[in-house]
């Protein structure tokens, strides 16, 4: 049995060449991501495959006598191959069938499955199986990749051999499979690896489509997974009552709710998390600003690199001096400030990012001390990364005359000039995800 797994607490695997998260915030980031919405992913917006997830493990029958590994193995068949033909029925539908010009962002894999429903229709074959390539890697970049954790998560499934829980999972596949009306022809293709007729096909994603509305069982159990966990249910109510506005941002929603349940005793873990994240994200933006026009300034030279005088007198490195110490002060007393026990729990997860911060603080007398603090800080954290064995290079390095220079790696950053730290983006938090489930979720 194979589970896909991270490489480092920096780095997701399968990067080869260029890399994430060049100062090290992932891990403390998604650490605070689950203090308001344990369980998910950004990744993991469209509900509609958690109900594909279940159903195609379920189509592999009681298999509960066989061993663990037979067990994985079996239901992993049955998922991938109906994924693929789920995959392939949203396509037609969309240009067949009712959804037609329906987005179909989201969907895993849908430039192969677009290929082979044009290639069906063109030809103007009749029938169609799913023996083609959906994803290069399809249980790691697939639905199984994508939204199993999650999935496992929520109860609907234990991602180590895929058994479905009797409560939530079967149910869910139960109602899926009888609300989409899945055809007996698509199950039996999806069992015996046969040919499915594109019209009936067509007709199927029309119903079970990812942008579908979910039936009255699919979307009970849908409600019922998010508010299994007790902070997600809270957060999420929460996000119901203070929807996404015009040209609003996650931070800025945030901030809505963190100024809404001032004073709300039952509700100041969550109170005390989301501050920690505003100010953990001031920070963070600060800081990458400095490491950003470090090499914005080294791509500006044919070197290319930038020298030292360079950066003592550059007017961005002096905003940084100015702004990053109070930001940092305003991180350390939030995490100060925390006292619930669900907001204390583990914030020894954040010394790692917390010192880098304070260093480079206390480094602010002058610009080039805070270059040295973050050319040390990004070449700590790219030695923790691997790619096929080998450890990452930086992607800056000191070279003669106290100069910085591009190494040859020569990846990574935005490619562009910024000034400001709020035109760094900050971390994604999970708010879209959450807002799918509940909307799928609701009785309507």
């Amino acid at each position: 049995m194979k589970i896909e797994t991270f490489l480092t607490s920096y780095d997701p695997s399968d990067l080869p060449g260029t890399s994430i998260d060049p100062l090290g915030f992932e891990a403390g980031y998604l650490f605070l991501a689950d203090k308001i919405l344990p369980g998910l992913t950004n990744v993991a917006n469209r509900p509609r495959y958690f109900s594909m997830l279940c159903a195609g493990a379920y189509m592999a029958g009681d298999l509960h006598n066989e061993s663990p590994q037979v067990q994985y193995k079996k239901r992993l068949e049955r998922i991938t191959r109906f994924e693929r033909f789920w995959a392939l029925s949203n396509v037609l539908a969309n240009k067949k069938g009712s959804y037609e010009g329906t987005d179909l962002s989201g969907l895993r894999g849908v430039t192969y499955a677009t290929a082979v429903a044009e290639s069906v229709i063109d030809r103007g074959d009749k029938q169609v199986d799913a023996d083609y390539k959906l994803l290069s890697r399809q249980v790691q970049y697939g639905g199984i990749g994508m939204y199993g954790a999650v999935a496992d998560r929520m109860r609907f499934l234990d991602r180590q051999i895929l058994a479905l829980s009797p409560d939530l999972g079967a149910k869910l596949a139960e109602g899926f499979i009888k609300e989409s009306a899945l055809p007996r022809v698509v199950w039996k293709a999806v069992e015996e690896d046969a040919l499915v007729d594109v019209v009936v096909l067509a007709s199927w994603g029309s119903r079970a489509h990812i942008s579908g509305k979910p039936g009255k069982v699919e979307a009970a159990c849908l409600r019922d997974a998010l508010h299994l966990d007790p902070v997600r249910s809270r957060m999420t109510d929460f996000l119901a009552k203070f929807p996404e506005m015009e040209n609003d941002s996650e931070l800025g929603r945030l901030s809505r709710i963190h100024t809404a349940i001032e004073g709300d005793e039952q509700n100041r873990d969550l109170r005390e998390a989301i501050n920690t994240i505003l100010c953990y994200e001031e920070s963070y933006r600060w800081a990458l600003l400095a490491f950003e026009r470090l090499l914005w300034l080294c791509r500006q030279n044919s070197s290319p690199s930038v020298s030292g005088k360079t950066l003592k007198r550059d007017p961005i490195f002096e905003e940084v001096r100015s702004g990053l110490p109070k930001a940092v002060h305003n991180f350390l007393n939030a995490l100060e400030k925390c006292e619930t026990e669900h907001s204390q729990k583990n914030l020894t997860r954040l010394d790692d990012v917390k010192a880098f911060l304070q260093e480079t603080e206390a480094a602010c007398g002058n610009s080039w001390n805070v270059v040295e603090r973050v050319m040390a800080r990004h070449r700590d954290v790219q030695s923790g990364k691997f790619d096929k064995g080998r450890r990452k290079m930086p992607w800056l390095e000191y070279v003669q005359n106290e100069r910085i220079a591009l190494t040859t790696t020569r990846v990574g950053g935005l490619g562009h000039e910024v000034k400001e730290h709020k035109k760094i983006t900050p971390h994604p938090y999970r708010l879209n995800s959450a807002d799918a489930l509940y909307n799928a979720s609701r009785l309507r």
